[in-house]
């Protein structure tokens, strides 16, 4: 157990909490509790942006990819990063002007139809839970690393409802507290907290780079060493998989294994096969293939480990495009007092995460050689799994790398900082699901008439459910074998929740914001065949990868659909032009168009004019010279 760890980790969840309960008293009406008043400045509110984007996934997932799989890894970093250029270019400054709460106020406003909003919200939901998973799963990987201790009783088997209990322990206590801060704080204490965190997470990351570089640390000299050797990387089978032969290679994973492992981890893995039970799982180290070039081999340095060219651009669209689709960032600019504040804030946002995601692949570079030293001499954290050095778990790099570079306090600082990601993104996820349940469903349809009081009472009564949710989608994980087949797997959650973002929302919203012709019909069914075709495809892929027959690559088009990483490069071109075609057949454009149109894309002066009735005798909407 890491003192200074566990003490700096429970200071930063009593800060966390003392924030949420002063900013109780600032949560008396709904605007307090889903956008705090509206009243967020331009660099606080980026600040807050940034901490509820920079998840998991960011400060745990980015550098772990790029541990395990190289420049395939950086694409993450790129992807994240230029997805808010969609948003400031396309998207941030019309959400403001048209005012509201959420995405489905938006959707009702512009299109006039209760259908639409109920569809958005069943869409903002299902992009919350998926967004919530790899929070949930960091955080158990993280109280593993940290605490390496849990509270739940192990059974004859070790686990406990089916899982770890040390990792179930952690899931819990994040779910416990998120619950808490975010009911208690609502989007003011959310946002204090979110700008807190996003600040400790910049600096957690910044030290672990900067300690590398202390201790000698050169990039590019460091980048072309570990680009020399082929690319290795581990991965947990059964004993049954291992020894199972290729029809095609006539080889077994095990004869990879034999050429790749040290004597040493080789014998336990033959004491494994020699026991007879197949459903034993071991890990093994394995030379990687190129999925680009099957000639050439699979290097650190260049792209083709994990994707194939398919998935290469799938993946950088849906990274870049489901920025823009994510709602409970969308729900942020809500909280900027202006359009033009929306505007800024998302400038500094490119310029905070900018400099994190520059930071990130320098982190999972130099763990590549510090953890392979410690590991030699001895001095590898106990409490990560390794086969010759190399992590089991990519997503552990972060404490590892830290504790490695600065002793225990430094891993206390990166702990908190992962715990800060996922406390921060899942607070945005919290409010935009409570906002969905309590203002566009039960203020608009169930209790119209609710007093402030009642309203505010269901927008908490919705955070406790679904922070609820996020413990049973954490407990769930674990359980499926998920970890099993997939490698870094918080980054290709988090990039699943981008993919049905990307899908679902994206091409309603700039069709919805930029062409005038698009009608209910057509935004419905654009969002529904996003929304489907994208869940629809990630678990045909889950289940190809967990081997499950009637999804193999050999299967047709059940077979290649299951095996797109990333659906993005179908299901948005499809969504995008279902509602154009729907729109086109349709032709049922909503009879106050130009005053839609007026609070879309007019500045204050114009709507002031067309309040006034001057827009008709003059000015840019009147058609007056």
């Amino acid at each position: 157990m890491n003192t200074i760890a566990i003490i700096l980790v429970i200071a930063l969840v009593l800060f966390t909490i003392a924030l949420s309960i002063f900013s109780r008293r600032f949560t008396r009406t709904t605007a307090d509790f889903y956008l705090a008043g509206r009243k967020v400045g331009s660099f606080s509110n980026a600040s807050a942006i940034s901490g509820d984007y920079l998840s998991a996934a960011s400060f745990l997932g980015v550098a772990g990819a790029v541990y395990a799989s190289g420049l395939d890894g950086v694409w993450y970093a790129a992807g994240f990063a230029g997805g808010f250029m969609v948003v400031v270019l396309f998207i941030a400054s019309a959400l403001r002007r048209f005012g509201e709460y959420t995405v489905a106020d938006f959707a009702y406003g512009r299109f006039g139809s209760d259908r639409v909003r109920l569809v958005t919200v069943v869409a903002t939901l299902l992009v919350s839970i998926f967004y919530m998973a790899p929070q949930m799963y960091g955080a158990g990987t993280t109280w593993k690393i940290l605490v390496g201790r849990g509270f739940f009783p192990a059974g004859a088997d070790g686990l406990f409802l089916g899982v770890d209990p040390i990792y179930l322990s952690g899931v819990t206590v994040v779910a416990a507290i998120m619950m808490f801060y975010v009911a208690m704080g609502g989007m003011k204490g959310t946002t204090l907290n979110q700008i807190f965190q996003f600040w400790w997470l910049w600096f957690a990351m910044f030290l672990v780079v900067a300690f590398a570089f202390g201790q000698g640390f050169n990039y590019p000299a460091e980048l072309k060493t570990a680009s020399e050797a082929k690319l290795t990387a581990t991965k947990t089978l059964t004993v049954k998989e291992l020894t199972a032969v290729d029809a095609k290679t006539g080889k077994a994973p095990l004869d990879n294994a034999k050429a790749t492992m040290s004597a040493e981890s080789l014998a336990e893995v033959e004491k494994a096969i020699a026991a007879g039970d197949e459903t034993v799982k071991v890990n093994v180290l394995l030379t990687q293939k190129n999925k680009l070039h099957d000639t050439r081999n699979m290097i650190f340095g260049e792209p083709g480990h994990r994707y194939n060219t398919f998935d290469q651009f799938s993946m950088v669209l849906a990274l870049v495009l489901g920025t823009a689709g994510l709602p409970h960032i969308l729900n942020r600019y809500y909280t900027n007092p202006s359009g033009a504040a929306a505007r800024r804030s998302t400038f500094w946002v490119l310029i905070f995460i900018g400099t994190f995601y520059i930071m990130a692949p320098i982190a999972g570079l130099a763990a590549r050689s510090r953890i392979l030293d410690a590991f030699a001499n001895g001095t590898a954290p106990a409490n990560a799994a390794y086969v010759d050095g190399i992590l089991v778990k990519s997503d552990a790099l972060m404490p590892t790398i830290g504790q490695i570079l600065g002793g225990e306090w430094l891993l206390g600082i990166v702990a908190a900082g992962a715990f800060a990601a996922m406390f921060s993104t899942i607070g945005g996820l919290l409010i935009a699901s409570a906002s969905a349940v309590g203002h566009d469903v039960y203020e608009k349809y169930i209790n119209p008439n609710a007093t402030e009081a009642n309203r505010v009472a269901v927008g908490k009564g919705a955070v406790i459910f679904f922070a609820s949710l996020a413990w049973v989608v954490g407990w769930a994980i674990p359980y499926t074998g998920l970890q099993n087949a997939y490698p870094a797997l918080i980054a290709m959650m988090v990039t699943w929740a981008f993919a049905v973002g990307a899908s679902a929302f994206v091409p309603m919203l700039l069709t919805g914001i930029w062409w005038k012709g698009t009608t209910e019909r057509g935004a419905i069914s654009g969002m529904l065949v996003g929304l489907v075709g994208s869940i629809a495809i990630i678990f045909m892929n889950i289940s190809q990868q967990l081997k499950v027959p009637a999804f193999a690559a050999d299967q047709g088009v059940v077979g290649f659909l299951a095996s797109l990483t990333f659906p993005v490069l179908f299901t948005f071109p499809a969504a995008l032009l279902t509602i154009i075609v729907v729109s086109k057949l349709d032709g049922q454009l909503p009879k106050n168009l130009d005053e839609i149109w007026m609070r879309i894309h007019g500045t204050a002066h114009e709507r002031y004019e067309r309040e006034l009735g001057l827009d008709k005798v003059g000015g840019v909407f009147g058609g007056g010279k």
